[in-house]
């Protein structure tokens, strides 16, 4: 009797998806329904730190050293805030690559974002603090993001490229993946 009561909530928990939902207006107040954007740090609007945004993301991590290339499955969770500054935004990540463990790689990271945030591209550089290069100390780190928007269900397929600066770690790297965005604060349930 109780695996059917439980099972039975399982599957209503999981349905609640599929009801209509009636999402905020977006931040240009077109009153298009968005449920989020990867990589959008908010509108920029303002003297102090926006709404953070946070993305799921997954994919293909590769390094280069000297001209051997490995790669391996990742995933990752990316969160970003604008500051008051148009175009300059703060993000933080925690990626994983399960074939090196169950130790996240962490990042803070300091970027500038110069296109229009509403644009389906999204271009940013930025440098700031990474760990898991120079044993359990952070190193300095630098990289550049490229992304699309598309308009199908709010998946972003990205390219990262980045480099420890330091010289104990000689390697560039890479992210290939997919981003959707995580924005349950701006979903609205009748």
């Amino acid at each position: 009797m109780i695996s059917k009561f439980a099972a039975l909530a399982c599957v209503s928990i999981a349905a609640l998806p599929l009801r209509p939902a009636r999402a905020q207006s977006d931040s240009a107040e077109t009153q298009e329904h968005v449920h989020g954007k990867a990589f959008f740090p908010g509108n920029g609007a303002g003297w102090t730190f926006g709404y953070p945004s946070l993305d799921v993301n997954a994919g293909l991590h590769s390094t280069l050293a000297g001209n051997v290339m490995t790669s391996q499955a990742f995933i990752r969770a990316h969160i970003a805030m604008n500051t008051g500054l148009p175009h300059l935004a703060v993000s933080a990540d925690m990626n994983w690559i399960p074939a090196r463990g169950a130790t996240p790689v962490v990042s803070f990271v300091g970027q500038i974002d110069p296109l229009d945030r509403e644009s389906s591209f999204y271009v940013s550089v930025g440098a700031g603090l990474i760990t898991g290069h120079v044993g359990d100390k952070f190193a300095g780190w630098a990289q550049a993001v490229v992304a699309y928007r598309t308009p199908i269900h709010e998946l972003t397929p990205f390219i990262q490229a980045g480099r420890a600066l330091t010289s104990q770690v000689q390697r560039s790297e890479f992210l290939f993946g997919i981003a959707h965005p995580l924005a349950p604060y701006r979903l609205h349930f009748p």
